[in-house]
């Protein structure tokens, strides 16, 4: 990393002494954002370039709370959701992901395409 980072190399060692950014994304298929919100049990601040994406504290073990095993959201880091963003995907619209594992765009993806459109996804691993 030292010699790909050049005289950047010194701020990318102190962000490990730095707090994560842990998020969640609704999931919108199943729930609209203002209802999970309200429901919310944990303290959400809003991911600026997703508006369905929200920051949680690292500490909350999200993974585990009842919400996130019937699908209102799914564990994703807030950087991992911009992409989709960016991507600007609309419902009809065609779609393949080639690196689907383990799924966070893709679920994005068809969020977005709230159930009109094809989204095609491609993971190595053939169990999932």
């Amino acid at each position: 990393m030292q010699q790909l980072l050049g005289s950047d190399y010194g701020a990318f060692l102190s962000s490990y002494d730095k707090p994560r950014y842990a998020g969640i994304r609704v999931n919108t298929l199943k729930i609209d954002v203002k209802s999970f919100v309200s429901a919310s049990p944990f303290e959400l601040k809003p991911v600026p370039w997703c508006n369905s994406g929200y920051y949680v504290n690292e500490r909350i073990k999200t993974g585990k709370h009842p919400y996130y095993h019937a699908g209102l959201y799914y564990v994703q880091e807030p950087s991992a959701m911009a992409p989709v963003e960016m991507l600007g995907v609309m419902p009809g619209d065609k779609v393949l992901d080639l690196c689907a594992a383990p799924g966070g765009k893709s679920t994005q993806i068809a969020a977005k395409l709230q159930g009109e459109g094809v989204l095609v996804t491609n993971d190595i691993n053939a169990e999932r």
